[in-house]
């Protein structure tokens, strides 16, 4: 006899006891187990497809029957369109209500001739974050995130919305949306960017972070912020394209950031002399694009780098995406001594990325053991030869986990061609892993062919097992051992551990500070 013939009651879970079991499933980010919770029966369904439907992809709702789409659209929190020709949802979904979306991003959108795009369904009052890449205007856009959107964070426009520019309008939105926390404007504003609109991100109180990714021209930038009084006052991370001889006025607006990237065309003025009013600075990530002459570090400027007393990372590189112009960016006056007075500047240093031309030696990185210990990172130029810490007693460097030089080299007590080179790739890794034993990345710049190094990289990788920690940063492999092995590691992920715009776009700060995760 069941329960029912008995007269009893079928026992049901207290609400909050059923969600605390869904979560503890959502946790576990086993979808398949999730849809089975879902099938249980009508109890559960409804906080299993709250949990299974947070984040769909744009094309699962399209695949639903139309009576079906609003039931599920109220569940989606974050919907992020990654391709263009995902664009043609926006008009099927037009109809619907998102009312629980608090994160929408919009990948370029490619519509025919005389299509509209529709985006009123998304811009709900739950909204926190609007990522827009553009492609087809979207007229009513900034009055719907102004009037309907009080809890908006996060605002990323990549190319304006409208298809005629109103700067009054965008400055009506910055002023009266005070949620704003986080404001970017992308490369397609390199013409539409007026100095009224920069003007006003400077007297927001409530801007953090922003990204201001067009280079600015330096007329627009002495006009607008000549006068520091009264400007970026609680703005903590910036992310800024600039000439060189507009840095210094912008350090003068800037003295509270302490998250800096900063790209910098021409050699006119010191950089590092104009940044030194920033002395809140714990996180400087400093590009030069440079492609005639490149630029020599002055001594004054590295001295400079001691007045920043807070900093934590630093990050100085020429930009490139390209061999071409790797030694455009110099310091040949800098040698070990020189090296060790920069680092002695420097005592919270825990990340150094370092791509100068110098004249530095494997002295310099052994240094780094005593005066840094718990430095995680260190990528330098040069080809070091490790012969000196084949007899040091190890470890060098007993918390680095990543390594980054041009190329290793071993010469012994004979001539190197005396040696096989199977035989000095394993010397070379078993030094490695004796002086770094928390080595999680290693990487040798490849701006020449160099057999050694790209053995050397192959054979590591083997003699570790692949135990590297892949989420937070890919391993520094060649091409040769990808193609061979891409189903454990994708390209994208090695070119990727380096690169500042994942940088900018999956943190708040300190990007490259593995030793907190």
């Amino acid at each position: 006899m069941d329960n029912t013939e008995r007269g009893l009651d079928v026992p049901h879970l207290p609400p909050e006891i059923l969600q605390m079991i869904i979560k503890c499933l959502a946790d576990t980010h086993d979808d398949k187990t999730l849809l089975r919770a879902a099938l249980v029966n009508k109890e559960w369904l409804d906080p299993a497809t709250d949990f299974l439907w947070r984040s769909p992809p744009p094309g699962a709702l399209a695949a639903l029957p139309r009576p079906r789409r609003q039931y599920y659209a109220a569940k989606i929190t974050e919907l992020y369109f990654r391709h263009i020709d995902e664009g043609k949802y926006h008009s099927q979904y037009k109809n619907l209500q998102f009312t629980r979306l608090t994160c929408i991003g919009l990948d370029q959108v490619r519509l025919r001739k005389n299509q509209k795009l529709f985006l009123s369904q998304y811009i709900q009052p739950r909204l926190e974050s609007f990522s827009y890449w553009g492609g087809h205007p979207c007229e009513d856009a900034l009055e719907r995130l102004e009037s309907d959107c009080p809890r908006l964070n996060d605002f990323h426009a990549i190319e304006p919305l409208e298809l005629i520019f109103d700067a009054e309008k965008l400055n009506k939105f910055l002023r009266n949306r005070t949620s704003l926390v986080n404001v970017e404007f992308g490369r397609g504003w390199e013409y539409s960017l007026p100095k009224e609109v920069l003007a006003q991100l400077s007297e927001l109180e409530n801007i953090q972070r922003l990204d201001i990714v067009p280079f600015l021209k330096p007329l627009m930038v002495r006009e607008v912020w000549s006068d520091p009084e009264n400007k970026f006052k609680n703005l903590r991370i910036l992310h800024i394209r600039l000439p060189s001889v507009s840095v210094g006025v912008l350090a003068a607006c800037t003295p509270l950031v302490d998250t800096l990237f900063l790209e910098v065309k021409g050699s006119e003025q010191d950089v590092l002399q104009a940044l030194e009013p920033m002395q809140h600075l714990r996180h400087l990530e400093l590009e030069f694009h440079n492609y005639d002459g490149g630029v020599q570090l002055s001594v004054e400027g590295i001295k400079t780098l001691g007045k920043l007393p807070d900093l934590e990372i630093l990050l100085i590189r020429p930009w490139t995406r390209t061999r071409a112009y790797y030694n455009n960016l110099k310091a040949s006056w800098l040698g070990d001594d020189e090296f060790a007075d920069m680092m002695s500047s420097l005592p919270k240093l825990k990340s150094l990325v370092f791509h100068v031309e110098c004249s530095i030696t494997l002295k310099s990185i052994t240094s780094l053991g005593k005066t840094h210990p718990d430095m995680y990172c260190c990528d330098l130029h040069g080809v070091f030869v490790l012969d000196d810490w084949s007899v040091a007693p190890g470890p060098v460097l007993p918390n680095l986990r990543r390594l980054a030089m041009d190329a290793p080299d071993l010469r012994g007590r004979t001539r190197a061609s005396s040696t096989p080179l199977p035989a000095k790739v394993d010397r070379i890794i078993d030094i490695l892993l004796r002086q770094v034993p928390m080595i999680e990345q290693l990487g040798f710049h490849d701006f020449e062919r160099n057999v050694l190094a790209d053995q050397v990289l192959e054979r590591f990788a083997v003699r570790i097992d692949g135990a590297f920690n892949e989420k937070e940063a890919a391993a520094f492999r060649p091409w040769s051992w990808l193609q061979k092995n891409g189903k454990k590691v994708s390209r994208t992920g090695a070119d990727h551990a380096n690169d500042m715009e994942l940088f900018r776009r999956t943190a708040f700060g300190h990007i490259m500070d593995l030793m907190h995760e």
